[in-house]
């Protein structure tokens, strides 16, 4: 589902004043949406885990202009739960608001050389924990950032139509309530990579849901979009004949500038705040149209073990 009438340059409102933190935002989308939103007056902060790659988009969004708004680069880091509390702390460390918090940062493959730490492959880490715990860090400025009635802040969990694919075996219901029972359940020898990345994108939608839940008493707004069909690189270059693939799929679907459009819709949209009921702890396809998810990312059950198992493993990390 796509709805092309929407542009950020012409939809959005002015966003001068608001400070934003996109993660993931080297490359792709979450590049494409610090643009959008920086043109719209944002300070946005710019999360990649590599310096050199982060600070080299900043340059080149400098370069093709960001109109009245700011961009800064800041070191983020989501692959262990510790180093994803870490770079929360350097942003809470010059930030005293934070109006939207763009959770994009996504891990598509596991590699066989990349150490897992407790045998979570690195895929969960950066798509569930790392996500999950940085979030977690930055929700007292959220919370005291909407502390202002006239403020309208908003945590964005960026999803996928995958998460459709996850638990489809006998043990759906019970797969987040043992944290040793779900990573032996989603190791690399158990399980193909497509199904993993759908098992995190299901992890990504239980916890928007339940952070809204959570988070509505303090006038905080939880929406997960998808990007729908995008071709970047992230997932391209990892394929055979990449460079083939990826002519053919620049062909074939919109690319990173049209993919941020539905989460740079979800985090500043005036629509969302003007009709809560309906929006808040949506699944949203582009752009801005409310779609069911699937029965296991509705199961408040679900929800709540997802939520507890992921504290109980923060908590034996002392986080």
């Amino acid at each position: 589902m796509w709805t092309p009438k929407f542009n950020p340059s012409t939809d959005l409102q002015d966003l001068s004043g608001k400070v934003v933190v996109v993660s993931g935002a080297n490359q792709g989308i979450g590049y494409a949406t610090v643009k959008h939103l920086a043109r719209k007056g944002a300070k946005v902060y710019l999360g990649s885990r590599n310096e050199e790659k982060g600070r080299n988009a900043v340059a080149k969004l400098l370069e093709e202009g960001i109109g009245s708004g700011d961009v800064v680069y800041f070191a983020c880091d989501l692959s262990t739960p510790l180093a994803a509390k870490n770079s929360a702390e350097g942003f809470l460390k010059v930030e005293e608001r934070l109006d939207a918090l763009v959770n994009n940062a996504a891990c598509i493959f596991d590699y066989e050389n990349q150490a897992s730490e407790d045998g979570i492959t690195q895929m969960m880490l950066v798509n569930h924990f790392g996500t999950f715990q940085f979030t977690k860090s930055l929700l007292p400025l959220l919370i005291k950032t909407a502390e202002d009635p006239t403020n309208d802040v908003r945590v964005v969990t960026v999803g996928s139509e995958q998460h459709r694919n996850a638990l489809l075996g006998p043990n759906a219901k019970t797969a987040f309530k043992n944290l040793d029972e779900c990573k032996n359940m989603y190791s690399n020898d158990r399980m193909a990579t497509l199904s993993r990345y759908a098992l995190s994108k299901l992890a990504n939608l239980l916890f928007s849901n339940t952070l809204h839940r959570k988070l509505s008493p303090h006038n905080i707004i939880c929406i997960c979009p998808h990007p729908g069909v995008v071709a970047t690189t992230t997932f391209t270059s990892h394929l055979p004949f990449s460079r083939v693939i990826q002519f053919v799929f620049a062909l074939l679907f919109r690319g990173p500038d049209e993919g941020a459009y539905n989460s740079c819709w979800a985090a500043a949209a005036p629509e969302v705040r003007l009709e809560v009921e309906k929006y808040g702890g949506a699944y949203v396809a582009p752009v801005g149209s409310v779609v069911e998810q699937a029965p296991n990312a509705m199961d408040v059950q679900m929800q709540d073990d997802l939520w507890e198992m992921t504290e109980r493993y923060l908590e034996g990390l002392g986080l």
